[in-house]
């Protein structure tokens, strides 16, 4: 048992010296103006070099504290959370090869480099998603990486057509190629899922909590971001933007909406870090990468909180996630509550907290850019939506009587508490730090009119009474049939069964159809088996020969012999 412990503790400790060496960077980094490029030449070959690269720069040096600082949380999270778990050893071992993999891809301005940790992503990822190796986290698994393997695709042809300039360091990039960057524009999409790739990311919450909150919240989902946000300087093209513009705006709204039909805890959750990855996408498409950058690593603080005070309360209920199923978390365990209704907040964007300073200020530059009406209205629906399905998971969760729920919340220990305060801490004070360390002041200061410096806190209430008066009136929900659009919202618009089902069915039936007729066709009979027969006659040639070679070295021998004999005799 303390061997146990002691892997649990170890692994806590080596991300939180990571964590602090990465914030001691940033802040040497930023008061000098400097960047750090480490270089190592593998081989050379055809006038191109084989080149490791890692870059030390402010961004790279924030995200790296951002993804250490919650893997040491989640390591002793996972003491308590995977306590009876047989195979504990493995299930670290696995969640650090995932963070060494994302630790890779931040450090890396070098697509070869770069490659090496967007594959150990999804293959650590989707090791995590079957943890527990039953039917649903297999087919979740299978669909998670299949997904994946696109975006993979699309980069591996990046690294293809980025040969043509002899280097794969995408920051001395200049060709201006715009195939170039619809490929890149593909890979974020999916392993950040962006419609029509969005089905994976609810899917994926088969995996254990402690996987959910650094995987699915924080970390590999906010992958695709990066690694436009890093892109940006480099190429910019106004219609490929437009399209990542308009496919983000639908995957904020669809998710938001969805969140609010949806009774599983973790999907909520899931959906609604999806929701947040349409507003960072929708503001990289606008030229901000800075604004949305900022937005994701004060997600990643109050979202990872979130999804651990979820598990606690999943652990908490035998393993059940149903929403209605839970109890009221304000009377049973004061502290849980008072945990997830400061990290809910912060989500909401409440006032001086991280969220706020991110959010308000990504609002305000969508505000006063100069597009279309229709997409100003977008962002507002999306940013009242997660009003809405934040109070109504909090209704649920601090509403309900014992005696209707699956089981009674009882009080976290000191361990969980101090482990806790420590991302409450982040949820409550990285906005502010962080927005006097590396923001801008060109997106601080923003131009409005009387009507639209109140647009954004006018639209929180309006979907804050809404939301509020909808749960009020119960009996109206209950008499509701369930029609077609109605089942909708809980499929995510059809989205995984299109994904899913409907898609791979032609392929699938082509594929058989091609492998009945190429690779066991025709492909056999002039490939497989006409070069065995031809290589069956030729071994029986060569075994004729030496047989019959043979017979005539023993018959002359003999012969010889003979004679040989016969002389003497």
């Amino acid at each position: 048992m303390k061997m146990k412990q002691l892997i649990y503790y170890v692994y806590m400790i080596i991300m939180i010296l990571i964590s602090l060496l990465s914030l001691m960077l940033f802040i040497y980094l930023m008061k000098n103006n400097k960047s750090i490029f480490l270089e190592w030449e593998f081989f050379f070959f055809n006038s191109s070099s084989i080149i490791f690269l890692i870059m030390l720069d402010w961004m790279s040096c924030v995200f790296m504290f951002t993804v250490s600082l919650i893997s040491a949380v989640i390591s002793g999270y996972s003491k308590y959370y995977m306590d009876g778990d047989k195979l504990y050893e493995r299930f670290m071992i696995i969640l650090m090869l995932f963070v060494s993999s994302m630790m890779l891809l931040i450090l890396s301005p070098n697509l070869i480099s770069l490659l090496l940790g967007w594959d150990g992503l999804g293959l650590s990822s989707y090791i995590l998603v079957i943890y527990y190796q039953n039917e649903y986290a297999c087919n979740s698994g299978m669909l998670t990486v299949l997904s994946n393997r696109i975006g993979d695709a699309t980069l591996l042809m990046s690294i293809c057509l980025m040969y043509c300039s002899n280097s794969w360091n995408f920051l001395l990039e200049d060709s201006q190629s715009k195939f170039l960057l619809v490929l890149l524009i593909l890979s974020a999409i999916t392993k950040s899922a962006q419609i029509p790739f969005s089905a994976w990311l609810p899917a994926a919450m088969a995996a254990p909590t402690p996987v959910s909150a650094l995987v699915h919240s924080s970390t590999l989902v906010t992958a695709g971001v990066f690694l436009l946000i890093r892109f940006f300087p480099c190429f910019y093209d106004k219609f490929v933007y437009l399209f990542l513009l308009v496919v983000s705006a639908l995957t904020m709204i669809m998710s938001g909406w969805m969140a609010n039909f949806e009774m599983d805890m973790k999907k909520i959750i899931a959906l609604s870090t999806l929701s947040q990855l349409g507003i960072m996408m929708m503001i990289v498409s606008l030229g901000m990468p800075e604004l949305a950058f900022f937005h994701l690593i004060t997600h990643a603080m109050f979202k990872s909180t979130i999804f651990m005070c979820a598990g606690i309360m999943i652990h908490n209920m035998s393993g059940s996630q149903d929403l209605r199923l839970t109890s009221n978390f304000f009377v049973g365990g004061p502290f849980l509550g008072l945990f997830f209704s400061i990290s809910n907040m912060s989500l909401c964007g409440f006032p001086f907290l991280a969220g706020f300073f991110s959010k308000d200020l990504l609002l305000e530059n969508i505000l006063s850019y100069n597009m279309n009406l229709f997409f100003h209205l977008i962002s507002m629906i999306g940013t009242g939506l997660t009003i809405t399905y934040s109070l109504r998971t909090m209704y649920y969760m601090s509403s309900m009587p014992s005696s209707m729920t699956s089981g009674v919340i009882e009080e976290m220990s000191t361990f969980l508490v101090k482990i806790l305060v420590t991302m409450i801490i982040m949820s409550v004070g990285s906005g502010f730090f962080f927005y006097w360390s590396f923001i801008l002041m060109k997106f601080s200061f923003v131009t409005f009119s009387s009507f639209n410096k109140f647009y954004i806190i006018m639209t929180m209430i309006m979907f804050f009474f809404m939301m509020y008066m909808n749960m009020m009136k119960k009996e109206l929900l209950l008499n509701v049939k369930l029609i077609l659009l109605k089942k909708s919202y809980y499929l995510m618009m059809f989205l995984p069964i299109i994904s899913a089902q409907f898609m791979p069915k032609g392929i699938f039936k082509e594929s058989v159809y091609l492998n009945k007729i190429i690779d066991s066709g025709w492909l056999e009979y002039l490939w497989g088996l006409n070069l065995y027969k031809n290589f069956k006659m030729i071994n029986y040639s060569l075994i004729f020969s030496q047989m019959t070679g043979f017979l005539k070295v023993i018959l002359i021998t003999m012969f010889s012999m003979i004679l040989i004999l016969s002389s003497f005799m």
